[in-house]
């Protein structure tokens, strides 16, 4: 489920709705978005800022990560935004700009398979050009794992083709050779692309927020395209042939079997999984990162009632097969216990 989350502060003055600043967060899967995401609330002192997250899957992981202290949630429909152009993107924005809440920043989180450019034209060509200004599209790259083909996704390329800046994450996990020959690539794509190298998403905000990076004079042939078809600019998920699987569950995982499915039964072909576990071993909440060969749990403190929620995403994944295999790693009910004759009689 898709989600408008509002973190607002009372400490500026109004201002305008009219012209309010949207930066468009985009980057492929596990690139590190939801991570930069976090870096904003935490450092956005007094700034009233409105988050969009999207996510690909009918569990949306991302927003039980984020953090924030004051929550106002307006729904829109699941998916990925740009697949789902685009009414409900613009009827959210509308709500953000109706509240008597002023907000002064808007920023939107893609998932990791969206082609920015619909979401781009989206402001470019109706009518809320006049009513918000696309100031940057900021495209994280994760540079330990990106590469030239990165799972010959067209969504991959197009989200550094159509960013303004790009955000070169996790540098900390990779060596300076492929740092180095990254950037290259990246400056093949689009000279002159301002690149900034980060480890956890920690960027000033001066240098994401309120920057002017994105022209609208580079877009002209496009809006007049989008205007014409908006459904040319949405078919990247059936060419690319992405899918996700989503598991839900009250009961508890075992860590030994849940470690023989990630490292023993799980296919190649998932390019990344995010969730918040349960384990019997276990009283902590864990949260669940996989990206890549990649994967981390850390642990946390529950504050609802224990249960699991996990999203694969990735090429033509077997739904059945994924989700029997993790129905196995669970903790069953002992029938027989529950039954026996000292209960029944007791």
């Amino acid at each position: 489920m898709t989600r408008l989350n509002f973190t607002l502060s009372d400490a500026l003055p109004s201002l305008p709705k009219s012209g309010m600043p949207v930066t468009i967060i985009t980057g492929f899967l596990g690139s590190g978005k939801t991570t930069l995401l976090n870096q904003i609330l935490q450092n956005k002192d007094n700034l009233k800022i409105a988050v969009l997250v999207n996510e690909f899957g009918d569990i949306n992981i991302d927003e039980q990560l984020l953090i924030s202290v004051e929550t106002d949630m307006v729904e829109l429909d699941n998916g990925c935004i740009c697949c789902t152009i685009n009414d409900s993107l613009v009827d959210g924005v509308y709500r953000v700009l109706e509240r008597e809440e002023k907000v002064d920043y808007l920023v939107i989180e893609t998932t990791g398979l969206a082609d920015p450019l619909p979401i781009i034209l989206t402001f470019l060509s109706t009518e809320l050009k006049f009513l918000t200004r696309v100031d940057a599209v900021v495209t994280v790259v994760d540079a330990a794992a990106f590469d030239a083909k990165h799972f010959d996704s067209q969504a991959a390329l197009s989200q550094i083709r159509y960013g303004d800046m790009v955000i070169l994450n996790k540098i900390d996990l990779a060596n300076e050779n492929k740092v180095r020959e990254l950037k290259a690539f990246i400056e093949d794509i689009k000279p002159g692309f301002r690149i900034l190298p980060s480890e956890y998403g920690k960027v000033p905000l001066p240098l994401m927020l309120d920057i002017g990076l994105t022209q609208v004079d580079d877009y002209q042939a496009e809006i007049s395209e989008f205007r014409r078809d908006k459904s040319a600019f949405n078919n990247h998920l059936s060419s690319d042939s992405f899918n996700f699987v989503s598991f839900k569950s009250d009961l508890p995982f075992k860590i030994e079997q849940f470690e023989h499915f990630l490292t023993q039964q799980l296919p190649n072909n998932v390019f990344r999984a995010k969730g918040i576990l349960w384990f019997q071993e276990s009283p902590a909440r864990h949260i669940f990162q996989l990206s890549g060969p990649r994967y981390e749990l850390k642990d946390d403190d529950w504050t609802t009632h224990p249960k699991n929620e996990l999203v694969f995403i990735g090429r033509n994944l077997d739904k059945s097969l994924i989700q029997q295999q993790l129905d196995e790693c669970l903790v069953k009910p002992d029938i027989h216990h529950r039954f026996s004759s000292s209960n029944l009689f007791s």
